[in-house]
């Protein structure tokens, strides 16, 4: 695997060792003076070392991550193997010096949202296996969770081989999943959550076909969400549907 520590890869780890799945090797990225976007509060607590939980919840997918939980702390808890890295650019000659020393070809990938591989590190003998948080190849490019919730309080998850274009690598798996619960924090609960939902059931198949994207009508490609379109977003959401109780 190849992660920072987000909600997003917090999510991913730890969902995939409740189910069994133990990577072989994780390269982490992380640089404490930096503070991305998709970060949240907790992650400005650097010390992996609080006693606190924050559990993120999606109940209709029956599934939780907890927040306050390093991506560190998981990494040592369960004595997997990792070479930790004081940068956050995945396209460093330090990083593609670690994933080229891999044993393995597959690598889950979790970087900093919204960076793109350059070619050097896709032409590795390597392949990076994405979950997009959209049902390709309807819903491409960026912040696709708030315009499909607005559509249909639905979301669906893609996981894909990372190539040159945005997007359009071969899918592996998808699925959609209707949202019931009301309030939800898409950004830092449903999105983390569906992609690791989707990524633990594409490894509970144990075997995939690789399905190239055709160019057809449904192919649409979006772009970061306007505040507008967010803020009504959640409000349709929410009047869609009771919460849980």
């Amino acid at each position: 695997m190849l992660l920072i520590n987000n909600n997003r890869s917090k999510a991913y780890l730890q969902t995939l060792l409740k189910n069994g799945f133990k990577p072989e090797k994780i390269i982490l990225l992380n640089d404490e003076n930096i503070q991305l976007p998709e970060h949240t509060e907790n992650d400005k607590l650097i010390s992996k070392n609080t006693n606190q939980k924050f559990i993120r919840t999606l109940k209709d997918l029956n599934i939780e991550f907890d927040e306050k939980e390093h991506v560190l702390t998981t990494i040592e808890r369960n004595n997997i193997d990792f070479k930790l890295i004081n940068c956050l650019d995945v396209n460093s000659d330090k990083v593609i010096k670690e994933v080229n020393e891999l044993n393995s070809v597959y690598i889950v990938y979790s970087g900093p949202g919204g960076t793109i591989l350059n070619k050097q590190i896709l032409s590795l003998e390597k392949k990076f296996l994405h979950v997009h948080p959209g049902f390709l190849p309807t819903y491409r490019g960026s912040t696709t969770i708030y315009y499909s919730m607005l559509i249909s309080s639905e979301v669906g998850a893609s996981v894909i081989i990372l190539e040159e274009g945005i997007d359009e690598g071969p899918i592996l798996y998808n699925k959609k999943y209707k949202i019931l619960e009301k309030n939800i924090d898409f950004d830092y609960a449903l999105d983390p959550l569906v992609r690791a939902k989707t990524l633990i059931d594409f490894f509970k198949l144990g075997e995939f076909e690789l399905k190239r994207q055709a160019n057809s009508s449904e192919a649409n490609t979006f772009y970061i969400v306007h505040p507008f379109i967010k803020h009504a977003s959640l409000l349709k959401h929410n009047k869609r549907f009771k919460s849980f109780e």
